[in-house]
């Protein structure tokens, strides 16, 4: 016997769907709503380019029954005119919408890029340790840019479609109510198509964007540690690494092509076969004498004009989807919260920080269950000088990470000069720091800017003295441009000892 279908769960599913787009919606409402006003009044052209679309087949129904039909030749000439101008102030009024509508959209990308972007800096380093940077940098950039598709011109369509088509509808019923079933019944067969497809399409575009963010996540990783790949000769093997992500994707987005042509297809059968109905019937009517020839004409206009938004709300809606995947994947980052916070009223490190430095019993932990440090008793007086020696993986790098706040310990405290390290303002008690990172990492600016990287306001002079302290001013004032050379252009090709001076500068 088949399996009756679960209902009850099938309706949790559905509220559960419901509920996660309110939530996302009312997440994304805080970034669209500076532009409430300005998407007011283009709404506000979009109803007036909805009047004027409805304009013309009234004015061919009146020539062709008026004029033509009872000879009245004095309608023609005012006519003629208003068919000319209608066109002109329609052109006019969308070339003000479409312009507005691209300064809201791309203003709108570029506020939730830069609000993505700062909770990124905000957050911790473990999580950094958890999300490659190219997962990260796909979903800002990707999914920042797919997002402006909620503020394009098919969206605030939907304000003329809805005034055409009630427009329309009315109009339709008003001509020739029997001409309104089929496009009653095509309608219907619309909503089916969106229901039976929609859900196939989502869970196509989540699978997609997922083979997306392990792809770039892959490419960041094997670029960045190149030096590795051809150390150990492996490019051979990074390319296949490369090609089966790339396949998988693939595979994933024919899948998602799929979805969506069978979506798309479904939807201009429907609209192809209402048409070829309508007209039809109209013709059968027209020879029964059971409407007049201009009746059934602008009654074929008036139903394109109800199919059409149904097509453009149909791929509106499969936009929209991308939206709301793209929208999840953003929030999913800026639902984030950091492990290491601030408090209010925090300590700033201000003028000679003396340099104690104590833990007392302090423990931590990166994973539960799994101490990485137990009771640490260290306690370092000013100005002296201390070497951490061990293994790998004992725990020496963590020290200085706590010692810098990029974690906190779970247990007993860190303090420099008497101060719980949690009770100082980070950034002030970070620029108190002077690091060498094994690994020299320089940004694509000029080498005066790497080298007041810490102390953005340091004078010419000082960023001079501290190369000559890092016994690399000699090179620097070699090259062509000076300090004002920028790293990783084709004149500034820097040995691996460069750049190490470079960062001790």
């Amino acid at each position: 016997m088949p399996k009756e279908p679960n209902h009850p769960a099938e309706a949790r599913k559905n509220q559960q769907q419901q509920k996660s787009t309110r939530e996302t919606l009312r997440k994304i409402a805080p970034f669209i709503a500076p532009f409430k006003w300005k998407i007011a009044g283009l709404v506000l052209l979009t109803a007036v380019l909805s009047v004027l679309a409805m304009l013309p087949p009234l004015f061919t129904r009146a020539i062709i029954n008026e004029v033509i039909g009872l000879r009245r030749d004095s309608l023609l000439p005012g006519l003629a005119v208003m068919m000319i101008l209608v066109p002109i102030l329609h052109a006019a009024i969308s070339y003000i919408q479409i312009i507005g509508i691209a300064y809201i959209g791309q203003t709108f990308v570029l506020r939730v890029r830069m609000a993505v972007y700062r909770h990124m800096l905000g957050m911790h380093i473990g999580y950094f340790q958890k999300n490659s940077t190219g997962k990260l940098t796909n979903r800002l950039m990707g999914d920042s840019s797919v997002m402006q598709q909620i503020l394009n011109v098919a969206s605030v369509q939907v304000v003329s479609d809805l005034v055409c088509s009630l427009f329309a509808v009315s109009a339709t019923l008003y001509i020739n109510w029997r001409l309104s079933l089929p496009i009653l019944v095509v309608l219907t067969l619309f909503v089916a198509n969106y229901r039976f497809n929609i859900v196939k399409i989502r869970r196509a575009w989540i699978s997609v964007r997922s083979s997306e963010d392990r792809l770039a996540s892959g490419v960041q990783d094997r670029l960045v540690a190149n030096l590795t790949v051809k150390t150990y000769g492996a490019e051979e093997r990074e390319q296949e690494v490369f090609n089966s992500q790339s396949v998988a994707l693939m595979d994933h987005l024919v899948v998602g092509w799929s979805a969506s042509s069978n979506f798309n297809i479904n939807t201009m059968l429907l609209q192809d076969t209402g048409r070829t109905c309508i007209y039809f019937l109209g013709c059968a009517m027209v020879l029964a004498g059971a409407a007049s020839y201009g009746d059934v004409t602008a009654f074929t206009t008036y139903a394109m004009q109800i199919l059409w938004p149904a097509v453009r709300f149909s791929q509106l809606a499969e936009q929209l989807q991308n939206v709301r995947i793209s929208a999840d994947r953003l929030l999913e980052i800026l639902d984030a919260q950091p492990e290491v916070t601030e408090k209010p009223g925090a300590v700033r490190l201000e003028g000679n920080v003396r340099g104690q430095v104590d833990f007392d019993k302090a423990t931590f932990w990166y994973e539960p269950g799994k101490v990485i440090l137990r009771d640490l008793d260290i306690h370092i007086q000013a100005g002296e000088t201390v070497a951490l020696v061990g293994p790998t993986g004992c725990g020496k790098t963590t020290i200085l990470s706590l010692l810098m706040r990029l974690y906190d310990v779970q247990q007993g405290a860190v303090r420099i000069d008497g101060v719980d390290v949690k009770d100082i303002a980070k950034a002030s008690m970070r620029r108190q720091f002077g690091i060498v990172l094994q690994e020299s990492l320089l940004f694509q600016v000029s080498i005066a800017d790497n080298i007041r990287y810490a102390k953005p306001e340091a004078s010419f002079e000082e960023v001079v003295n501290a190369a000559k302290i890092a016994e690399i001013h000699d090179d620097i004032d070699a090259m062509p441009e000076g300090y004002d050379s920028v790293i990783g252009t084709r004149s500034v090709q820097l040995s691996v000892g460069q750049k190490q001076r470079i960062s001790i500068a």
